[in-house]
């Protein structure tokens, strides 16, 4: 078989230029010059079978041809890519800030329908070998609209190509969808009879590809439903919807939490809202608006989290809000500057070192999550005096290992377990004007329990600061004043305000 017979018969079928070229493999740039591939290809073609609408301006008495390709139904077409960027400069487009977009397009069953009716037709003409029963004869058209309609709608609309960037997502169809969907559901049935209990095969892109080809179905059967060749179309593929998806936007800080009665998330125990505010609702509120309009689909993440009634001071606890569909990728120092200020005003979160990181970078929160060493002070109240034998045994500088019970407390969200924890240093001082109360410094692994570590509850954690000291002892304040992660990155977004 020949180029220029396999070319010859395709335009006999009502094949568009471009179709054609997929059945000659073309590849990338071989599309951009038709004319130029068919001479390397050795391929003459006949102009009148052009539907260009260049041609036609240069023709006006020329009538244009009424039916669309047998394979595409206009998909490759001038007027559909006209159309299609007509639409999408209509749509939120100029909302998003984007340099780059990808194309997702959801195309009708009739175009896979199309294709094995084609793969049966060439077998038919020209025998298998050389048409491969398995291998399908075309570049498949999803892969051609990465290779055609891509390069050309981001060349119309000024954007670069990229999978992470603004995702068009376009929905096709076509006037035979339903009629030929209806006929494959009955092919379905007499070629693939479902066994005895089994359920009922629900028609779908993936059956198609799977179940249909030559080798698996035959050829008379195949007939009896769908034409072959296929026959072209007075109607195109009508554009039913574009819908716009921006990409995942990745904001990272630092917080830190001044309020002993705020939690970390939304509190809300048996129906009832517990607290009226949170640290992710605050930062959320404060951040959101500059990069989209969904925040109620924002994910917040930290290093950890701090119980409702415990600070976190110092540089602050690491986060990351993750912004999808986003409509801006940039934040400038300034616009920084002022949400961290927007965020401080709550008197209850300060936040710091905000900025736009890569999406891969977030694993960094929870790597390691459990190796990290913690810095604590807690304000610790005994029954008795302190003494100088209380002091020296709470000067602790070599790390010691404890084993911790999942404290009672949180028994309702936490299963049983024991689990090992590295206490890496204690530091205690009596606390100004009062001899009874101790000021501890703790260095902990990630995961420790603290208030439990100072008083042991009931032995469920040993040893525990009360066992070392041979007397109980409770908590009145917990601080967290420092977390090991060197991320994100310091930044001074005040700079450039001053």
């Amino acid at each position: 078989m020949k180029n220029q017979e396999l070319v010859d018969y395709l335009a006999s079928c009502g094949v568009c230029r471009i179709c054609q070229l997929r059945y000659l493999k073309a590849r990338g740039s071989e599309y951009r010059d038709i004319n130029k591939t068919f001479q390397r290809l050795e391929v003459t073609v006949d102009d009148s079978d052009n539907d260009d609408d260049d041609e036609l301006k240069q023709d006006p008495v020329k009538k244009p041809r009424l039916a669309n390709c047998s394979l595409c139904l206009g998909l490759f077409s001038d007027s559909f890519q006209r159309d299609l960027i007509s639409r999408i400069l209509s749509s939120d487009f100029a909302k998003y800030e984007n340099q780059s977009i990808v194309l997702a397009i959801s195309m009708p069953l009739t175009l896979q329908l199309r294709q094995l009716s084609m793969w049966f037709a060439l077998q038919r003409k020209f025998g298998s070998p050389p048409i491969d029963q398995n291998s399908s004869p075309d570049v498949p058209i999803k892969e051609a609209v990465k290779l055609i309609l891509h390069p050309i709608i981001c060349k119309q609309l000024g954007k670069e190509y990229d999978a992470n960037g603004l995702m068009i997502n376009i929905e096709l169809k076509h006037i035979v969808e339903k009629d030929e969907v209806d006929k494959l559901t009955k092919l379905q049935q007499e070629a693939f009879p479902p066994h005895r209990n089994q359920k009922r095969t629900e028609i779908s892109r993936g059956l198609l590809e799977k179940q249909y080809q030559p080798s698996r179905i035959k050829f008379e059967l195949y007939e009896k439903y769908f034409t072959i060749p296929p026959t072209t179309e007075a109607e195109p593929l009508q554009l039913e919807s574009i819908k716009l998806t921006g990409p995942i936007v990745c904001v990272a800080g630092r917080y830190r939490k001044l309020s002993r009665e705020l939690s970390h998330t939304p509190w809300v125990l048996n129906g009832q809202r517990q607290m009226e505010d949170s640290i992710e609702e605050i930062i959320i509120r404060n951040i959101s608006q500059h990069f989209t309009e969904e925040q109620g689909h924002i994910t917040f993440m930290s290093s950890g989290r701090e119980d409702v009634d415990v600070r976190c001071l110092g540089n602050g606890r690491p986060f990351v809000l993750e912004v999808p569909n986003a409509l801006r990728l940039s934040l400038s120092k300034q616009v920084a500057f002022e949400m961290e200020q927007s965020v401080d005003k709550s008197n209850k979160v300060s936040i710091r070192d905000l900025q736009v990181v890569p999406r891969d970078q977030i694993t960094y929160i929870k790597t390691g999550e459990e190796q990290k060493k913690k810095h604590y002070r807690a304000l610790c109240a005994l029954k008795e005096p302190v003494t100088l034998d209380i002091l020296q045994k709470l000067q602790i500088s070599e790390p010691f290992d404890i084993q911790q019970k999942t404290p009672i407390r949180v028994l309702h969200r936490r299963p049983l377990h024991t689990r090992p924890r590295t206490i890496y240093s204690l530091k205690a001082r009596v606390q100004r004007d009062n001899l009874k109360s101790l000021v501890i410094d703790i260095v902990t692994q990630a995961g420790t329990y603290v208030k439990e570590l100072v008083h042991g509850e009931f032995g469920r954690t040993k040893p525990s600061i009360s066992s070392i000291i041979g007397k109980p002892i409770d908590i009145l304040a917990l601080d967290v004043e420092g977390i090991d992660l060197d991320w994100p990155p310091e930044v001074n977004n005040a700079v450039e305000n001053k």
